[in-house]
């Protein structure tokens, strides 16, 4: 897999559309005189998305973003402004793309990255793992469900 891009979004991102790195456009294959062009992203689960890659036709800057698909895929994966997402192109299998998004976490009084695709729980009280990478090594670790809080931050008692 090659690496097309890494980025962190932007609050445009999220909300409207992925403006992807002029220098990646090369990797889409717009044919001659088209200025979009749908494709398939699989993400970290094998789930498959539709996305389409759309440019100007007019200018010099051709400004390539992400429109149809990728909000949909923002809203379902829970995105974030601030995550990094990472778009990989296969150059062996034509037209195979895969996406990666990750989110900043604070371990051990350092910031690393983790996969924002949690590991299922199953049942009601069961605990959402995450693997992360830390010192070279694969880790789990656990995240506490969220508590609801008021405007100061103080949990609210059910």
């Amino acid at each position: 897999m090659k690496i097309l891009f890494t980025k962190v979004l932007t609050n445009t991102d999220v909300e409207k559309r992925l403006a992807v790195p002029n220098n990646s456009l090369k990797h889409f294959e717009l044919e001659n005189g088209n200025c979009s062009k749908s494709f398939e992203v699989k993400d970290e689960n094998g789930s498959t998305w539709t996305f389409r890659c759309y440019v100007r036709n007019d200018g010099a800057y051709k400004k390539p973003v992400l429109s149809s698909g990728w909000r949909q895929f923002v809203l379902n994966k829970g995105v974030h402004q601030g995550d990094l997402i990472t778009l990989y192109k296969d150059v062996e299998a034509e037209a195979s793309y895969k996406i990666e998004v990750q989110r900043k976490i604070k371990l051990l009084g350092r910031e690393c990255w983790s996969s924002l695709e949690p590991d299922q729980p199953t049942g009601a009280t069961a605990q959402v793992q995450r693997k992360i990478l830390l010192f070279g090594k694969e880790c789990w670790y656990f995240l506490e469900p969220e508590q609801p809080t008021d405007a100061t931050g103080k949990v609210i008692q059910a």
